[in-house]
């Protein structure tokens, strides 16, 4: 009896482990298997969006380009327009003055007029000359005549002054011309400064698709070489480990950024920190893969980023491509097989970088990771899809904090 109940025991534990053993092999199976695997043939698309990309971007350098020269012109018009109406200006003035003192001239001659015979012997000659007239004719005729003069001069007063209120109007209205002028300038300026902004990003973005480029025909000459099939999945083709678990890439550090939405250290602006930032190392630092894979892709002197790699890992059946930035020297290659212990390359991001990496403000590593696929980190939907699926990446202590061990 106790026999049988033995074997019934064994049996049924036998009848288990086949049950668990088939289930976990399913899950195993199920869980590696790749649902948007990338091929050659995603490669080659992606390399064709890059190229129209960068044709994209050419176009959009000439346009800024011409805006900026269009900018610069209108600035030289105005400032031309400026000077002529400072000679103009300066013309009115010199008539109003000359104006001013015909005024004055005219004001002289008609009170020496008025007085010409009080000045010459007393102050009756006037009246004398008035009333010393033998005739009433005679008398209106004098009188008519001094009239006429101080008239004719008051016409002349009262043109000339118009003159003088017309001109001043003109330079008025000059002045304020110039005023407009100066404030379009500083449109011109600012629209120049800005679109100078842009430019730059054009020529960096420039630079990064190039680089983009370069990276992705290095993937297609590597797994055309090894011989993967145009619709095969790469991953497959060349075989990659699994690991149950992650290391982190340095042997100490401090986590200097989190995870998560925060100020931009160099471009300002609330944006979403697709990684930690891990601190404490000089450049120069090794920098380990963080679980056994291979080189997906490597990205040289990008103008936000530096020097970056990309592995392709699975972790307990699940596939992650993990990115670490601002590398001052790189060791691997496309291509090749990573684990724990190798050395991918070493930390930048300060001074040794800093000719052509804009984005970090001192020595550190961005570490990020992207789950559920093997990506190339490219401004398409294959980007979409690496951004989309980023996860605070495992195994860290807190924002702040410092780790001692891998």
């Amino acid at each position: 009896m106790m026999k049988k109940s033995v074997d019934c025991i064994i049996r049924c534990i036998f009848i288990l482990l086949v049950i668990f053993g088939y289930t976990f092999s399913s899950i195993n199976v199920e869980a590696m298997t790749v649902k948007e695997g990338t091929t050659l043939a995603d490669l080659r698309a992606n390399l064709k969006a890059l190229q129209k990309e960068k044709k994209d971007n050419e176009n959009k350098k000439k346009k800024t380009e011409s805006e900026i020269n269009a900018n610069k012109n209108n600035i030289g018009q105005a400032n031309k327009e400026i000077e002529n109406a400072n000679v103009e200006i300066s013309k009115i003035t010199e008539e109003i003055e000359k104006t001013n003192t015909d005024i004055n001239n005219l004001k002289e001659d008609t009170k020496e007029l008025l007085i010409m015979y009080q000045k010459l012997q007393n102050e009756n000659e006037y009246i004398s000359y008035i009333t010393g007239a033998s005739t009433m004719t005679e008398l209106v005729m004098r009188k008519d005549v001094v009239d006429l003069l101080t008239n004719a001069n008051q016409e002349k007063i009262d043109k000339l002054e118009l003159q003088i209120r017309n001109r001043e109007k003109m330079s008025v209205q000059l002045e304020k011309y110039q005023v407009t002028l100066n404030k379009k300038i500083e449109t011109f300026n600012s629209n120049i400064y800005e679109l100078g902004r842009d430019l730059d990003e054009l020529v960096e973005g420039a630079e990064d698709i190039d680089s983009e480029i370069a990276g992705v025909k290095e993937l297609i000459n590597y797994y055309e070489k090894v011989g993967c099939k145009e619709d095969e999945d790469l991953v497959a083709c060349v075989n990659i480990a699994n690991n149950m678990g992650w290391i982190r890439p340095l042997t100490k550090g401090k986590i200097t950024s989190a995870f998560g939405w925060r100020i931009h250290p160099t471009k300002g602006g609330y944006k979403f920190h697709n990684g930690i930032d891990i601190g404490g190392n000089g450049e120069g630092t090794k920098i380990y893969s963080s679980a056994a894979g291979i080189v997906g892709k490597i990205t040289r002197k990008s103008s936000c980023g530096g020097n970056m790699v990309y592995i392709w890992a699975y972790v307990k059946g699940v596939p992650y491509t993990i990115v670490y930035m601002h590398l001052l020297n790189v060791y691997v290659n496309v291509g090749d097989s990573v684990t724990t212990s190798t050395v991918i390359g070493t930390v930048g991001g300060g001074a040794g970088t800093k000719s052509y990496d804009k984005c970090s403000t001192g020595a550190h590593l961005h570490y990020g990771v992207s789950k559920n696929n093997h990506y190339l980190k490219s401004k398409s939907e294959t980007y979409t899809k690496f951004t989309a699926n980023m996860i605070d990446p495992p195994g860290f202590p807190s924002y702040g904090s410092w780790f001692y061990s891998r």
